[in-house]
């Protein structure tokens, strides 16, 4: 997205895979309040251009190095908060609120593209028995546990 309203399809290059990171070629991907916001040109974290997606699903299609329990063909999805992991938040179980979170698709390059690179840590396996469709929604799925674990 260019400015609110615009939308541009581009061919971009595969990215490359640093160590620690996997790439993922994305088969699904979820639509939600906070992209429409984005595109109307009404979210107040999000400047432009950006690429959006923060809810996806896919498989992985390369992996950096050895060392993780990943493979080739498996199917997952990622965690788009990004964290500082040293304010008071992050040090008390709180990522959600961290002082310096960033959001893939808002402040941070989203996953709205046929691949993406990301580091391992963002990365969580699905079951089998779970669609690409189901997979994709598990990033709305667990804020709605958050929020009923709230009250």
């Amino acid at each position: 997205m260019t400015a609110p309203g615009k939308i541009e399809f581009r061919d971009i290059p595969v990215p490359k895979v640093k160590e620690g990171q996997v790439l993922v070629k994305i088969k699904r991907i979820g639509i939600c309040g906070s992209d429409i916001h984005v595109y109307y040109g009404k979210h107040p974290y999000t400047s432009y251009p950006v690429v959006q997606g923060h809810e996806v699903s896919g498989e992985i299609v390369k992996l950096s190095d050895g060392g993780s329990n990943f493979k080739e063909g498996d199917k997952v999805t990622i965690q788009p908060q990004i964290v500082c992991g040293k304010c008071y938040s992050c040090k008390h179980g709180q990522n959600h609120i961290c002082d310096n979170l960033k959001v893939m698709g808002f402040q941070t390059t989203g996953m709205a593209s046929e691949y993406f690179a990301v580091d391992l840590k963002k990365v969580l396996k699905l079951p089998e028995n779970i669609s690409y469709d189901h997979g994709a929604l598990v990033e709305p799925l667990a804020v709605a546990v958050h929020a009923l674990k709230r009250g």
